[in-house]
C-alpha cells in the first residue's frame, strides 16, 4: 500500500507529493528529485504511533 505525504520543495517552494512504502521502515531515508526543479532532495518520512506520516526535505548542501 501507498501513502502520500504533501511537501513543499525547499529549493523553489512548489507543493509536492510523496509516495510512502506504506508496508516498509517506520523510518525512511532517500534522495528524490523535485518534480518542478528538479533539484535533488535529502527526504526523511517517519511515522508516529497513529500510523500517519511526516516528510523532512533538505537540500544537498545540508
Amino acid at each position: 500500500m501507498t501513502a502520500f505525504v504533501s511537501v513543499s520543495c525547499p529549493y523553489c517552494g512548489e507543493p509536492a507529493e510523496l509516495d510512502v512504502d506504506d508496508d516498509g521502515a517506520s523510518r525512511q531515508s532517500y534522495i528524490q528529485d523535485c518534480p518542478v526543479c528538479c533539484q535533488p532532495w535529502q527526504v526523511e518520512v517517519t511515522r508516529d504511533r497513529d500510523g500517519d506520516w511526516s516528510a523532512t526535505l533538505r537540500t544537498g548542501d545540508e
